[in-house]
């Protein structure tokens, strides 16, 4: 599905590289859906403080937990705010912070969705 959150072939290499333990793959997801919300606050934090750095660090860590999920544009949007922040310019990123916050939803509902699937889809 084109507009599908999460990359089929990345979530299926995911799932081969734990060895198809679905248990185990619920528990990363799990992990991901807890993490994720502490990373938007300090992002968003980060932005109204203008601590560049921070929002960086933020986005970073986002930007590459969503990739090896297979959120591949939530990875890329957070690799905008990344980029921007490294910058320095943070000026318009709440817009673009919510905007990945949006994504993250999309991938969030997905993501379980996935991991309790007994197949792949």
């Amino acid at each position: 599905m084109p507009d599908d959150p999460i990359d089929a072939t990345t979530f299926a290499d995911l799932l081969e590289t734990v060895g198809g333990d679905r248990e185990f793959l619920a528990e990363l997801v799990e992990t991901y859906r807890a993490d994720s919300p502490s990373l938007f606050a300090e992002l968003r934090a980060a932005v109204a403080a203008d601590d560049a750095a921070s929002a960086r660090r933020a986005a970073h860590t986002l930007k590459s937990t969503s990739a090896s999920f297979g959120a591949q544009r939530l990875s890329g949007m957070c690799r905008e705010i990344e980029a921007a922040a490294a910058a320095g310019n943070l000026v318009g990123l709440d817009e673009s912070v919510e905007l990945a916050a949006t994504e993250y939803a999309r991938v969030e509902v997905e993501l379980r969705r996935r991991a309790s699937a007994d197949e792949v889809t």
